[in-house]
């Protein structure tokens, strides 16, 4: 196998969330003394190794812990979930997502965060043409629209807006910006 474990990935793995071998083996569902001999540069079995690689991923360790949490004591127990669930990201009902709803939220918040150049685009052409206009009223109303689309980028890309109730609210804000730039060039032209 191309991506074979190695010893130091392996306490690596297993020190990122704080266990001692004799837990990590537990809550894996592995012998302590095969994660010891792992750890000293013995090869593990493609099950145990295919196992110790998914503790990389937090969502698994979340579900060993949901199955067999019982098998650490509670200050372990506590000190993991503590790590692994700084690492997952909950829909708006508690689950945990997984990597393909992540992924669409991803997609989402960039394809926000063109909208919103777009239109700060737009709002900077029309402010353009306003001050050559010599309308400076209306050149102050662009001024704020963009500022206002400013503000929300930021936003679009936080982890606060890994969630469809928050993309949904930034969407609808876009969409009000962008109607009023069509509405207010409408009237322009």
């Amino acid at each position: 196998m191309v991506d074979d474990i190695t010893p130091a990935r392996i306490k690596e793995i297993r020190k990122r969330y704080g266990l001692s071998q004799q837990a990590f083996a537990r809550i894996l569902g592995i012998g302590p003394a095969s994660i010891a001999r792992y750890e000293n540069g013995a090869k593990p079995t493609k099950a145990n190794a295919n196992l110790i690689r998914a503790a990389e991923i937090p969502e698994f360790m979340a579900d060993c812990l949901k199955r067999d949490g019982e098998v650490l004591t509670a200050k372990q127990r506590e000190s993991v979930e503590k790590i692994v669930y700084a690492e997952i990201i909950f829909d708006e009902e508690g689950e945990i997502m997984d990597i393909n709803d992540i992924y669409e939220l991803t997609l989402q918040q960039e394809v926000l965060n063109e909208k919103a150049w777009d239109i700060m685009a737009q709002v900077s052409r029309a402010r353009q043409e306003a001050k050559q206009k010599g309308d400076e009223g209306l050149a102050m109303i662009y001024d704020d629209i963009e500022l206002q689309i400013a503000k929300l980028v930021p936003q679009i890309l936080s982890e606060e807006s890994t969630n469809q109730a928050r993309i949904s609210e930034l969407r609808g804000q876009l969409t009000g910006f962008q109607q009023l730039m069509a509405t207010r060039l409408a009237k322009a032209a």
